[in-house]
This record gives structure tokens, sequence and C-alpha cells, in this order.
């Protein structure tokens, strides 16, 4: 069985890694050529607490995403059982444009972004494959050759009814079980969600109301509630986000707010994917997720101000990022 990997920053090799330690043939598809020619030659290492799970570079099958395009023979007489889509946001689009070119049977292809807007996007351009939502809690880190568990999380997949309209099949169930059962074989905690919206959107109001502080104020997650100050911040933005929710007739969990302070919690001394992108200078996710509830607030007529400033001051910054 292969399994393709779209990506292979942390969370690509995390999910690959455990996937070929379990016994599963894994093709990684890295942004750059260099990236890949790497993980080629040198492998890499898993990093769970005290054990260490060595990835030779004899496991290792990797290629820049473009040369799917270029590979498209092979590689549409031989796809993959399972694509995880493990790229960030800003790079969804060149992936279409690579996938769809290929004329291969309907894929599986598992999304793991962030935000939302992507599914419509995917199923746009690859109508004819099968589009799946990924929700994760997991954290992880890399570092020079290695990819660090930063903390254990849970993992959810379901099918959006934004990206997928049509009610699931006894086809896709199957297709939701086998998923899951890879996942779990690797080591993760996962399951099938038939909530994976509300999933989505609880995802999308954390990250929103987390994210671009910490890239703001330059501060792991866990910094963010040791001054009065700032969780005043984070409370007004997850309220303004919620009246938009309520607007929009989304329904979330009641204790969401807890949840943000329980993420903080955990993931203490992470760095923020959004800080990392600005601190590198990249192209940050900020407009699909706090430029979504921008969006989602004009839709019914409300404005979300402080996301607005958000979304602005954040691509204020790019591409020169902060030092």
């Amino acid at each position: 069985m292969i399994i393709d990997v779209v990506g292979a920053g942390s969370l690509g090799l995390l999910y690959g890694g455990k996937l070929l330690a379990a016994g599963y043939e894994v093709r990684f598809w890295t942004r750059t050529a260099e990236q890949a020619a790497k993980l080629n030659r040198e492998g890499f290492k898993v990093i769970e607490g005290e054990r260490i799970q060595p990835i030779p570079p004899s496991l290792i099958q990797a290629d820049e995403i473009k040369a799917l395009s270029r590979k498209r023979g092979h590689f549409e007489q031989s796809p993959g059982e399972w694509m995880l889509l493990m790229v960030k946001q800003t790079a969804i689009h060149d992936v279409i444009r690579e996938l769809g070119t290929l004329n291969t049977k309907p894929l599986n292809i598992a999304c793991f972004q962030n935000g939302i807007g992507h599914l419509e996007d995917l199923l746009l351009g690859m109508s004819h494959c099968n589009i799946w939502s990924v929700i994760t809690t997991e954290g992880a880190k890399r570092e020079q050759g290695r990819v660090i568990r930063a903390g254990k999380g849970e993992t959810w997949v379901g099918k959006s009814a934004n990206g997928c309209p049509a009610s699931p099949t006894p086809t896709d169930q199957d297709e939701l079980i086998h998923l899951t059962g890879l996942l779990q074989q690797a080591g993760f905690d996962c399951t099938v969600s038939n909530e994976i919206d509300k999933l989505i959107y609880r995802k999308l109001l954390i990250n929103a109301v987390i994210n671009p502080l910490t890239a703001l104020w330059r501060i792991p997650n866990g910094e963010l509630i040791t001054k009065n100050e700032r969780i005043v911040l984070m409370r007004q933005l997850y309220g303004e986000a919620m009246m938009i929710y309520e607007t929009s007739g989304i329904v979330l969990d009641v204790d969401v707010w807890e949840q943000i302070l329980s993420v903080c919690h955990s993931t203490a001394s992470n760095t923020s994917s959004m800080l990392s992108d600005v601190l590198n200078g990249r192209q940050t996710e900020v407009q699909s997720i706090n430029g979504q509830i921008v969006s989602m607030a004009r839709r019914c007529g409300l404005r979300a101000p402080m996301h607005e400033l958000l979304l602005h001051l954040i691509e204020g910054m790019q591409p020169e990022g902060v030092s």
C-alpha cells in the first residue's frame, strides 16, 4: 500500500515517519527539490519523549511537488491509496495546479489544513477526487533532521458539508474507517467524526485567537496567558468571533473559551505556525484564518473590526518578516 504525503513540514514528517515505522510505503512530496534531496540522502528521526525512531534513507522516497506533473505517467499508473495533504493553505493552489493535470482514478485526499476555504477550492479544481477533512491536535517541531512529537493529541476525520455537499455513502464510510485504521496502526488516536464541520470551526476560532497574537508579540503560545492585558484581548477576539458564528448559525461547544486556554497550557512552549512564518519572512495563513472570519461577518451583515485589524497587521509584515 502506498501513502502519498504532500508537504514535509513538521506534521508531514511526523505522520509520514510513523506510517513508515508501521510498515507502510510512504512517498513524500516536498516544497523544494533541495528538501527532497536532503530527505533522500539523510533520512530523519521521529522523537517521542525518550523514544527515538530512525527513518533511514533506504526507506525514503521523496521528490518535489512539481515533479508530480513531470512524472505523471508513473503516478497515474500507481497513485497512492491515500494522499495526506499536509501543505499550508498558502500552497493549496500550487498543489491543485499540479494534481489537476493528472488523469488518475479518483484520489482519496485527506486535508490537514488550518482555516477554511480550501475544501471548496480543492473540490472545484479536483472534482473527480474524494476530499476528506482531518482535524488534529497533534503537536510537532522540526529540528535539524528530526521531528519531535511535541504533544500527543487527537485526530478526527470526516466529510465536510462545505466541500462535499452530498451525503456520505456507505463506500465513504468504509474509506473513513480505512483511514482511521491506518492512522491508529501508526500510533495516532484517530476517530471518525460525523460532526467534522463543528471541529473545523472550533479549530478556526482557536487559531484565530492564538496565532496572530503570538505572531505580533513574538511569543510562544503559553506566554499569551501570563498577562491579564493579553487575556483581555484574547477574550475580545473570541467574543467577536462567537457573535459572528451565532449569527451564521454555527453552533460550537459552550466551553470553547476554556479549550483556548487549555491549548495555551498544553502547547505552552510551542511557536505557532503563524509566528514561525512571520519570523522567516514567509506568507502566513492569516487570510485563511482571521480573513475568513472577516468574510463570514460581511456575509451576515456584521463587522469584525478586531479580526480585520489583525489581518492587516499580519499581512503588513510580509514578506520581510521581523527580526
